[in-house]
């Protein structure tokens, strides 16, 4: 008799619990897509709408992972005297869309800086603000990024999987700032057509410093001397940027909460190191996704 009541309570609690537990749920996930929806009409309201674009302006533009923080770097060197003396280089090359999103900046704010505006994106190229300015892509490959992305996660995001659960959420373009494929294919197709936007490689900057470096001088149209050339291939270097890293790392009181440890921000500055990660299923398919958007071959 005991056991029969008890097993009748269970299924009682059960057929309560779970209603509520949906509620609960749905309830959680509406508000989520509240949120992101009204984000998102902030950004397009004050990115379309109010800011106002510049003709020399310049996006650096990258997918997570890809170099971001470097061409920040080069970016600033080339258009300021380069001093040090900041706080964080993002007083210098603002994160655009964060600002916007997260209601830091305003229209008025964008229109208070000094030309030539220099900002950082990770947005797809059907986001960004387009027009009469100038972007700089820059793509990395693909195996470093998700290998890079993985420890970023785990170091600053909490993810507690390991590297091949991670891959599955990468390819399926399930982690922040979606697919790495379609992000890349996006901005590649529309470098063939606009001579607005350089298209680089990550690899090809670390190959070539001096040359890539020219080929930005030119694109941005600025007049740089050969000393101070020297000067920035000096300070652009990843020995020089690790010195300087608290200039350079988006640490933040959560970062910190999640046991975010410094140093970890910029990490090796090497290239081809991310295949030795994959098994080999895991890179037949990262291959098989490449010539499905048909992004084969970007980098050396």
């Amino acid at each position: 008799m005991y056991k029969k009541n008890s097993s009748a309570k269970k299924k009682l609690l059960k057929s309560i619990i779970e209603p509520l537990n949906f509620a609960s749920n749905a309830l959680f996930a509406s508000a989520d897509f509240l949120t992101n929806l009204a984000r998102y009409i902030h950004y397009y309201k004050v990115a379309h709408l109010e800011f106002k674009p510049r003709a020399n302006d310049i996006f650096i533009v990258t997918y997570p992972r890809s170099g971001t923080t470097w061409l920040q770097m080069i970016l600033y060197q080339l258009a300021t005297d380069g001093s040090m003396q900041i706080d964080h280089i993002a007083q210098k090359v603002p994160w655009f869309e964060r600002l916007i999103h997260y209601r830091i900046w305003s229209a008025e704010d964008f229109e208070s800086m000094d030309s030539p505006r220099i900002f950082k994106s990770h947005l797809p190229v059907k986001e960004v603000p387009y027009g009469e300015m100038q972007y700089i892509y820059v793509v990395r490959n693909g195996c470093d990024v998700a290998t890079s992305y993985f420890e970023f996660y785990c170091s600053h995001l909490g993810f507690k999987g390991d590297f091949d659960q991670f891959l599955k959420l990468f390819f399926s373009g399930q982690v922040q700032f979606g697919s790495w494929f379609e992000h890349v294919a996006g901005w590649k197709a529309r470098s063939e057509t606009s001579s607005n936007v350089l298209f680089l490689s990550f690899e090809k900057l670390k190959n070539d410093f001096d040359g890539e470096l020219d080929k930005i001088i030119k694109f941005a149209g600025f007049k740089i001397s050969e000393s101070r050339k020297s000067e920035i291939h000096k300070r652009c270097s990843f020995e020089f940027m690790k010195q300087h890293e608290d200039k350079f790392d988006h640490i933040t009181a959560q970062i910190w909460e999640k046991g975010y440890k410094s140093t970890s921000f910029i990490r090796q500055g090497k290239t081809g190191m991310g295949h030795a990660r994959f098994s080999p299923d895991k890179l037949a398919i990262f291959k098989n996704k490449l010539k499905q958007f048909h992004i084969e071959n970007l980098y050396p």
